[in-house]
């Protein structure tokens, strides 16, 4: 049987290879394509061929692109990266057609309310859905009425961010100005206690989710380090309800702490996330998942899930007889599974 042809955007990121992970341990033996801009990628070590390529959305990154396309005989894409998000859903149909392959990437108006704090709590208002009481911090009025409700702490984060990157605990006024001054564009935000959850679900081209987890989370410098099954179907309820209200088509991942058996969602992640790499332990495997629904337009069905901790730890990736600027001048190679390619083809 042909191997799947793929290729993971971003791969030296912590999203692309959990993607890889994931596609490794599907049952088909997929062929997979790296690319990132970073010519020290880690993630370059571990794919069948790895391309370096320019910012997405940049001079030549489309040309690149496609040539790679051809060149690999792709079958589809899978977008990782959260600032690729809207280049691709854009041009998503476009794209498609002219190469020939499938886009998992959510509609455009799906990643822009992801892509935003405040439009996300926009959305969850008008939608009905419990949410953390979010204001503009520089909406002075709104950030007074915040503190007398619920005084402190608060959350402080960027209204465009990802993977925790400047987010604050406030504990005074002060340190609300201290903020603002280090990072502009800041959302604050109600402070929830109690533990958080990240749910991650799939959607068909009608937007009805059809597959879904949930997992308890610590996390460690933003990244989630320890998860464990949570099997409660009033739970699982209330997320599809969101997801299917946000018209999410393909990944969606929510991120939301429980109040008064309420799901209050603060993030939501329209695309592959970065516990991808952790989901196939548990039996849900949503990027091989993805394959099926999305590019081979089969259907697929709720899998069952295995109870377990899954906890996650550092790794390491050694290339001999290479220096930083042998990696940047292609003078070393990432030692891959396969055959590995250094060159975008002419």
């Amino acid at each position: 049987m042909t191997s799947p042809r793929v290729l993971i955007t971003g791969i030296g990121g912590n999203v692309g290879q959990g993607v890889l992970k994931a596609l490794r341990a599907s049952t088909r033996a997929f062929h997979v394509v790296g690319i990132d801009m970073e010519a020290l990628s880690a993630g370059f070590s571990l794919v069948d061929s790895y391309y370096q390529t320019p910012r997405t959305g940049d001079s030549g990154f489309r040309e690149a692109l496609a040539a790679i396309a051809e060149q690999e005989k792709l079958g589809a894409i899978y977008v990782c990266s959260p600032p690729e998000l809207e280049f691709f859903a854009s041009q998503k149909a476009e794209l498609e057609q002219a190469m020939g392959l499938s886009i998992f990437v959510n509609p455009l108006s799906v990643v822009l309310i992801g892509s935003d704090k405040f439009k996300t709590v926009e959305f969850l208002s008008r939608a009905g859905f419990a949410f953390p009481e979010t204001v503009l911090c520089d909406n002075e009025d709104g950030v007074r009425r915040l503190i007398e409700r619920h005084g402190f702490p608060l959350i402080a984060k960027p209204r465009s961010g990802s993977s925790s990157r400047n987010v604050f605990t406030i504990k005074s006024a002060a340190e609300i100005e201290a903020a603002v001054t280090l990072v502009p564009d800041l959302v604050l935000q109600q402070f929830l206690p109690g533990d958080e959850f990240t749910a991650a679900t799939l959607s068909d081209f009608h937007g009805k989710v059809r597959a879904l987890i949930v997992l308890r989370r610590d996390l460690l410098q933003g990244t989630t380090y320890r998860t464990e099954l949570i099997e409660d179907q009033e739970l699982h309820d209330q997320v599809v309800q969101i997801v299917e209200a946000l018209g999410a088509v393909g990944p969606c991942n929510l991120q939301f702490r429980v109040v008064d058996g309420r799901v209050n969602v603060f993030e939501i992640n329209p695309r592959f996330s970065g516990t991808s790499g952790i989901r196939y332990l548990y039996g849900f495997n949503d990027c091989e998942m993805a394959f099926d629904l999305l590019h081979l337009k089969t259907e697929v069905a709720q899998p069952a899930l295995h109870k377990a901790v899954v906890l996650r730890y550092w790794n390491e990736i050694c290339i001999p007889d290479a220096g930083f600027e042998d990696l940047r001048e292609g003078r070393a190679r990432h030692d891959g599974f396969e055959t590995v390619i250094r060159e975008i083809p002419a």
